[in-house]
C-alpha cells in the first residue's frame, strides 16, 4: 500500500482544506523533507484571500501550497545530493535559481527568470508533512538552533539583508516604521549589528508593548528628523510618515510592500534634501551570516511566535493571523503534530 501524507491546499479565494495525497521519492538534487515548523505571513493571508500580485498577474493560479517561511528534518535524499543526509535539520530559502543563468552567476539568483518560488511559483510550499525541495536551496541547521527560531530565518533573512544595505554607508540612529513581523526583525536586527539608538514607530498599543518587551524602544508617532529610517509597514500613512522623518542626507529602505500600484510622494523633497530612497527585496547570500547570528543567541526570532497550530487546524490558523486580537503577532503551523 502506498504511503499517504496530509497537505494544505488553497483551492480559490478564502478556500481553504487539507487533503491527503501520496508520498512520492526525491527527484536527482531534492530533498524529501518533513516540515517541523511553518509560518504564516501577510502573503500567505493574500495568497487566501486571492490578492497577491502573482495571482492577480495571473504568474500563479490555484491550487497552491502555501508555505515559505519553514524548517524541517530531511527524510531522503535524491541522486546526486551531497552535503545533507536523512535525520539532519534543515531550513530553506524562498526563491531559488536556476543557477546557470547571468543573473544567478552575478549572486542575484532571486530575480533569476527562471526561478521557482517556495509556496508561489512551481515549487509547493511546507504546509503539509511531507514535501520535495531542490537541495540547492537548503541549509543545515546548528544543533543549539530550534526549529521554532529556525522558522522565522526567511523573514529574518529578508530584514538582516535590507538593514545589511541600509547601514552599508555608516551606522547612526533608526527609525523604524511598523512593528508587525518585519518591522521588529529589522529592530532586531539593527540592534545585534550595533546600532544603538533604534525606535519602532508602531500606532497599535500591543505591538508598541510587545515591542518594548524586545527591548526596543516603541512610540506611537514619528517625530523628528533621522539619518537612517525604515518603512516595515507597507501602508500608506507609514509611507507619508517615513518619508517625512527622513532627514536631509538621510537613507530611506523600503522593505514593506503596499499591494498597490502607487501612494503619492514628494519627490522634490527627496531630491531637495540630498535624500536616498533604496527597495530590497528577498535575501540573497546572506543565509549563513544569518543562521550564525540565530546559533549565537544575538538574535532569537522565535520570540515572536505566539500562537501554534497543527496541519488540521490550518483555518484556524489562518483565522487567528487575520484576526485583530491583540495578543496575535506571529502564527506557526506544527505539520507533525
Amino acid at each position: 500500500m502506498t504511503a499517504r501524507h496530509r497537505e494544505v491546499v488553497l483551492s480559490g479565494p478564502g478556500e481553504v482544506r487539507v487533503v491527503e495525497i501520496d508520498d512520492t521519492a526525491p527527484a536527482p538534487g531534492e530533498l524529501l523533507i518533513a516540515p517541523e515548523a511553518v509560518g504564516i505571513c501577510g502573503t500567505d493571508m493574500d495568497l487566501l484571500e486571492g490578492t497577491m500580485g502573482y495571482l492577480t498577474s495571473g504568474l500563479i493560479d490555484y491550487p497552491l501550497t502555501p508555505g515559505h517561511e519553514w524548517s524541517g528534518t530531511v527524510l531522503a535524499v535524491g541522486d546526486g545530493v551531497d552535503g545533507f543526509s536523512p535525520g539532519e535539520r534543515v531550513v530553506g530559502e524562498a526563491p531559488i535559481g536556476c543557477g546557470t543563468c547571468q543573473v544567478c552567476t552575478s549572486g542575484e539568483y532571486h530575480l533569476c527568470p527562471d526561478r521557482l518560488e517556495t509556496g508561489f511559483i512551481r515549487q509547493s510550499g511546507a504546509l503539509t508533512e511531507r514535501f520535495r525541495y531542490p537541495a540547492r536551496g537548503a541549509h543545515l541547521l546548528p544543533p543549539q538552533v530550534s526549529f521554532q527560531d529556525a522558522a522565522l530565518i526567511e523573514p529574518l533573512a529578508v530584514a538582516y539583508r535590507g538593514v545589511h544595505r541600509l547601514l552599508a554607508h555608516g551606522g547612526g540612529r533608526l527609525l523604524v516604521v511598523g512593528g508587525g513581523t518585519i518591522g521588529l526583525l529589522c529592530a532586531m536586527t539593527a540592534q545585534a549589528l550595533g546600532v544603538e539608538d533604534i525606535v519602532v514607530v508602531e500606532p497599535q498599543p500591543h505591538r508598541r508593548a510587545f515591542a518594548q518587551d524586545l527591548g526596543l524602544a516603541s512610540v506611537d508617532s514619528a517625530s523628528g528628523s533621522w539619518p537612517l529610517v525604515i518603512e516595515a509597514s507597507g501602508r500608506e500613512p507609514g509611507m507619508q510618515a517615513a518619508l517625512t522623518a527622513t532627514g536631509v542626507g538621510g537613507r530611506l529602505l523600503l522593505i514593506g510592500l503596499c499591494g498597490r500600484p502607487s501612494i503619492p510622494v514628494d519627490i522634490d523633497r527627496i531630491v531637495l534634501q540630498d535624500q536616498t530612497v533604496l527597495g530590497s527585496l528577498s535575501s540573497p547570500g546572506v543565509w549563513p551570516e544569518v543562521i550564525a547570528l540565530v546559533a549565537s543567541g544575538r538574535i532569537l526570532p522565535g520570540r515572536l511566535v505566539t500562537h501554534t497550530f497543527g496541519l488540521a487546524e490550518i483555518a484556524d490558523a489562518f483565522a487567528q493571523m487575520g484576526s485583530r486580537d491583540p495578543g496575535t503577532m506571529k502564527v506557526h503551523v506544527h505539520p507533525q503534530r
